[in-house]
């Protein structure tokens, strides 16, 4: 991630590959590993790369801080079992991010889950008990990043995502209207009718990192991340267009609550 930020940083301040590898004294290759978090990175290499593109004050710390501290371990890194590699770098990329916007249109997200609905899923996905109360565990402690108020998460939901008629779905409904009112979370529902026009747009996150953009796409067993601008910007084009097409916040809660009220009638 430290990377890619200075990748960024460096493309905005104009200079190119090689400017910044001889001002460093690395070669051009050393530096492009590094951009590409393929080497290790020390403070002083970064110090010196931000001297060369002009970062100065808060941000200058927070990056050096950043490399000071590549090092020390994340929750996700410890005592965490039921975390695969996948969601564990979506744990770090969440715990950076200042900004994030999920887009599901069949399920409710991940940061968003009940523990019952989770593990209802997981169970239907055919994994263990054992699997899904380790890996339920690791997802309570995910949705832990929104407790705090230096990010803010936007959920995009497809209408179908909140479809169903037992208590599991009834107690979702709730916790979404509750997670609703929070300051630094905003959920505004895609109705169904809305949907075609969008084309087949699968699930997929927007994880805003100071200057970067790291787009997270989900697939049937699997996701990958995506941080190349010529990669990311179609799921932001397609995240405005979401956008333009949702209810908004007050009518999405409104949607959810008559939702809610008519389990079970």
């Amino acid at each position: 991630m430290l990377g890619g930020e200075l990748r960024a940083l460096r493309k905005d301040a104009r200079v190119t590959l090689e400017q910044a590898a001889a001002a460093i004294g690395l070669s051009k290759q050393v530096l492009s590993r590094l951009e590409t978090g393929q080497r290790n990175i020390v403070p002083d290499e970064v110090a010196g790369l931000l001297g060369l593109y002009g970062v100065t004050g808060p941000r200058r710390e927070q990056l050096l801080t950043m490399a000071r501290t590549l090092d020390d371990p994340g929750w996700w890194e410890l005592n965490a079992p039921g975390l695969t590699q996948e969601s564990a770098t979506l744990a770090d990329y969440e715990e950076r991010a200042t900004r994030i916007t999920d887009w599901s249109p069949l399920l409710v997200p991940g940061l968003l889950q009940t523990p019952d609905y989770a593990r209802a899923f997981m169970l239907d996905d055919g994994l263990t008990s054992t699997e899904v109360e380790s890996r339920l565990a690791a997802r309570m402690r995910r949705q832990e990043r929104l407790d705090r108020d230096d990010v803010h998460y936007t959920a995009l939901l497809g209408e179908p995502a909140l479809i169903g008629n037992d208590d599991i779905h009834r107690d979702q409904l709730a916790a979404l209207a509750v997670a609703a009112d929070r300051p630094n979370v905003t959920i505004r529902v895609v109705p169904t009718r809305s949907m075609p026009r969008l084309g087949r747009v699968g699930a997929f996150m927007v994880l805003g990192i100071s200057s970067s953009t790291v787009v997270h796409v989900e697939m049937a067993r699997s996701g990958t991340f995506l941080d190349e601008e010529a990669f990311t910007t179609p799921y932001l084009r397609r995240a405005g267009r979401l956008g333009e097409v949702a209810l908004s916040a007050t009518l999405s809660l409104r949607r959810i609550v008559d939702l809610r009220d008519e389990v079970g009638v």
